[in-house]
């Protein structure tokens, strides 16, 4: 009968039950397909844009998912422990926007030359990439990302700041306000570039014309 107790007593004790504790399983994202419904830019402007590797800081330049909760330390940023991205958010980003700006719109090899007339290069700096809790159970998603346009004679930059409310107060709910986030900028991008390409082109033009 003591031996009985004595059995009862330690399975009762945490850490020290004869059955293994098991931690639920690590779940890894990415950014799923782009949207259908994002608006392809002109082929003309595809074709003149070479999209560099979106660079990041160090504390994001990893695969881990970022929340904020603003209302309790806006200052400290925490990763989820169950969740992760299947690479650096700046690695998704920078593939979403090669799948939306291609190099070519023919898909043809283009010889590039470092000051070949009409070809811009794109580089961009993610400054922030996470879901943001301003309460309990209501978060959004946020991306923020400096962008900068160069060409010949040319350099332009803009911050881009994208917002998507989360549908769920949890990893799953962050990942689709990203993914939102993502194809909007990837869409706002290309309508900036081709803006920038109009009136770069115009200018030519004008000055042609002197």
């Amino acid at each position: 009968m003591k031996q009985l107790t004595a059995v009862i007593v330690l399975l009762g004790l945490p850490g020290c039950g004869l059955i293994p504790h098991r931690e639920p399983p690590k779940t890894d994202f990415d950014l799923g397909p782009p949207a259908t419904n994002t608006r392809q830019p002109a082929s003309s402007a595809r074709a003149g844009v070479r999209i560099y590797d979106i660079t990041a800081p160090a504390w994001i330049d990893n695969s881990s998912m970022y929340y904020r909760l603003v209302y309790r330390e806006s200052a400290s940023p925490l990763p989820y422990a169950r969740s992760e991205w299947v690479m650096s958010p700046a690695a998704l980003l920078t593939e979403r926007l090669r799948a939306s700006l291609s190099d070519s719109g023919d898909g043809e090899m283009r010889q590039v030359g470092a000051r070949t007339t009409g070809v811009y290069a794109l580089r961009a700096e993610l400054a922030e990439f996470e879901q943001v809790f301003d309460h309990p159970g209501n978060s959004h998603g946020v991306i923020r990302l400096r962008a900068t346009l160069e060409g010949e004679d040319i350099r332009i930059q803009r911050t881009f700041v994208i917002e998507k409310p989360a549908r769920s107060a949890d990893a799953a709910g962050g990942v689709r306000a990203l993914m939102e986030c993502s194809d909007e900028l990837a869409e706002s991008i290309a309508e900036w570039l081709e803006t920038a390409q109009s009136n770069t082109r115009a200018l030519e033009s004008a000055s042609t014309v002197r």
